[in-house]
């Protein structure tokens, strides 16, 4: 398997003459089907604060090739470039594990259900393929993995084993775990789908908390249309969190496993913000851009934010 370049690296590759695809370009048009191609990059910005202190940043940037066949209620994500960069630093030396399966992960194809969002991965064997290639070659590089492997062998088998998991054939929550990713969730949705861009019903959403992750949150989601032209609709995504005093206090019982210890003050008040902006092209159903923000905090102790923004080229 001949991958991109997966290192730590200062910027994009730049693509040969023959991949200088315009923006949005029609691959197959006829009466009754579009197939539309499309570049994005992507940059999410992730920090941890412990007191108004940033204890731990990070930032990633991607940059992706979409092909979308809405007649064909099908798509396909193919990641081409990866930038990385995280503090502490030491994370970096992880991350190079990581972004090498990332290549694996991101090249994926999917149907659409009548949402517009991901149902069902029609290459699951290829990936696995994919997988096994990659452990078998390329996996034996990596830095990280080789001091695993010499220094604390069953984490290292863990791994592996971790990873056949996740690409196995009848990993039955591989779907979901695409719907998670950010990308996925703000490129496959609704807007693909629905009648009327200014008038898409409201929903519930299960969000999975990042300071704990073995916190599942309900939210309640609305579609607002803040602008709207001949040729876009901007739309912000709110979602609204669902709580009770059963899951506050599951949340309190976390924060008092997993963060006292360091933090040593008592939980205060959970609060959870969740927004997305994106702009719809009205006549491809194509996002043209889009920002999305997810902060997640235990008042004046432990804060995680995620700022994702997403960007047609």
């Amino acid at each position: 398997m001949n991958t991109p370049e997966r290192r730590k690296r200062k910027s994009f590759l730049l693509y040969d003459d023959n991949d200088q695809k315009k923006s949005s370009e029609i691959i197959n048009t006829t009466q009754d089907s579009k197939i539309l191609s499309n570049k994005y990059r992507a940059v999410q910005i992730n920090s941890t604060k412990i007191e108004d202190e940033i204890r731990s940043h990070s930032e990633l940037k991607k940059q992706y090739e979409i092909i979308l066949n809405k007649s064909g209620n099908n798509a396909s994500v193919r990641l081409s470039d990866l930038y990385y960069d995280f503090k502490p630093p030491v994370m970096n030396k992880v991350y190079e594990f990581v972004s090498a399966t990332e290549y694996i992960r991101n090249n994926v194809k999917f149907n659409l259900d009548k949402n517009g969002r991901l149902s069902n991965i029609s290459n699951k064997e290829e990936l696995f393929q994919n997988w096994s290639e990659f452990k078998k070659k390329d996996l034996k590089t990596i830095d990280f993995i080789k001091s695993l492997k010499k220094d604390n062998k069953s984490q290292y088998d863990q791994i592996l084993k971790e990873g056949d998991q996740q690409f196995s054939t009848s990993n039955n929550l591989m779907e979901l775990d695409y719907q998670r990713d950010l990308l996925y969730m703000i490129l496959f949705d609704k807007h693909i789908t629905a009648p009327n861009l200014s008038n898409i019903a409201p929903e519930e959403y299960i969000y999975t908390s990042q300071l704990f992750p073995r916190v599942k949150v309900p939210m309640t989601i609305r579609y607002d249309v803040i602008e709207d032209n001949d040729n876009f609709t901007t739309i912000r995504k709110v979602a609204d969190s669902i709580l009770n005093e059963k899951l506050l206090k599951e949340i309190e019982e976390q924060y008092n496993i997993l963060h006292k210890p360091l933090i040593k003050y008592s939980f205060t008040e959970y609060k959870l913000t969740f927004r997305t902006r994106y702009s719809v092209d009205k006549n491809t159903r194509i996002i043209n851009d889009a920002d999305l923000t997810i902060i997640e905090d235990i008042e004046h102790n432990i804060q995680n934010t995620c700022k994702f923004n997403l960007k047609k080229l």
